[in-house]
């Protein structure tokens, strides 16, 4: 069997079928379905068992209390008996022609790993964007060359996601990274399970086609402006494991160092504007300037903090976001919307 798809399913029955239906229909039929039903409590469980029912040699399904989404992927992994292994969210979706082309890149090139490009599918409003490639298609990764793709983990979200890659069963068996302890927070969890795997493939391919639907949902961010809700969009224990890597890479530079740490405090300086500018009342923002945004920076952090990695504009957000600064924060945020509106001929 050349190919496990697995699939974490967790109150997803709105899109369970569309997602199901895109491998069942793939042009390349060597493969298992391994769902993990993690403790779903709407119908996704029983839509898996009837998929098992009508297709019982290519579908598995295990039944779990919930655990959430690394324990369930890393149960499914246990459970993959197929040469490589395919990462699908059960809202998402496979092209029709996904694994044959992997499969051909996979034997052309002998690759451990294949990275393959994805469409972003926006609901409620039907539209499709191509992410942008990273690499030219046809790139090939391995020795030293290899560290171009680690220095783009260093630096940026764009080869984070699991869901992209696939990757010989053995190098996703044999991680050794103590999940468990990380289960509490599956925030940047496909880095983290990345990391293992791309450090000990020996080839990595780059498809610079789109393979991948995934599934974006335009909900105001403003449901997350809530007390306890921001410590869950920070996961500084995995950022730690990506630090720990850099030493491994050999790549714990001085340069690439603060490349790193400024990729850590533009992503506070995000997420602060993000709940910042969806606070519908005096009281959320409030709650958002009083969180204790300090604690999400640590010591090397700190040395930082007057990179010029970060803009000038970044900088002084970061020290009035750190100061609690309100007046200073509302000004950089009406200076803001009338950037975006200029760029918008409004």
């Amino acid at each position: 069997m050349f190919f496990s798809i697995l699939v974490p399913v967790y109150n997803a029955e709105l899109y369970i079928r569309n997602c199901l239906d895109s491998v069942l229909r793939q042009s390349e039929q060597d493969f298992e379905l391994v769902l993990v039903n993690d403790g779903s409590v709407d119908d996704g469980g029983m839509i898996c068992d009837r998929y098992r029912a009508l297709h019982p040699d290519i579908v598995k399904v295990l039944h779990q209390p919930n655990k959430g989404l690394i324990l369930a992927r890393r149960a499914a992994i246990q459970a993959a008996e197929g040469d490589y292994c395919i990462f699908l969210d059960a809202d998402d979706s496979l092209e029709p022609d996904a694994l044959g082309t992997i499969r051909g890149i996979i034997e052309r090139e002998h690759a451990d790993i294949v990275i393959f490009n994805f469409y972003n599918r926006y609901e409620p409003e039907f539209t499709t964007a191509v992410a942008e490639s990273v690499f030219p298609d046809g790139s090939v990764f391995s020795g030293a060359d290899k560290k171009a793709i680690y220095s783009e983990m260093i630096v940026s979200w764009r080869l984070n996601n699991l869901c992209t890659k696939a990757i010989k069963t053995p190098l996703v068996k044999e991680d050794d990274t103590p999940y468990d302890k990380f289960a509490d927070n599956p925030h940047t969890e496909d880095l983290l399970q990345s990391l293992y795997p791309v450090t000990h493939a020996e080839r990595i391919a780059y498809c610079a086609t789109p393979l991948y639907n995934y599934r974006r949902f335009n909900e105001s961010i403003s449901t997350r402006v809530l007390p306890g809700r921001i410590d869950k969009q920070f996961n500084d224990a995995v950022m730690d494991q990506l630090r720990s890597y850099m030493t491994i890479w050999g790549l714990d530079t001085s340069e690439n160092l603060e490349r790193f740490h400024a990729r850590k405090l533009n992503g506070l300086i995000t997420l602060f504007w993000q709940h910042y500018r969806a606070a519908e009342t005096e009281e959320q923002k409030r709650e958002v300037i009083e969180y204790p945004w300090s604690e999400h920076i640590d010591d090397e952090d700190r040395r930082y903090i007057g990179s010029r990695t970060l803009t000038r504009m970044r900088r002084a957000q970061l020290k009035a976001i750190l100061k609690r600064n309100r007046r200073r924060l509302d000004t950089i945020e009406r200076l803001g919307e009338i950037k975006m509106r200029a760029s918008h001929g409004e």
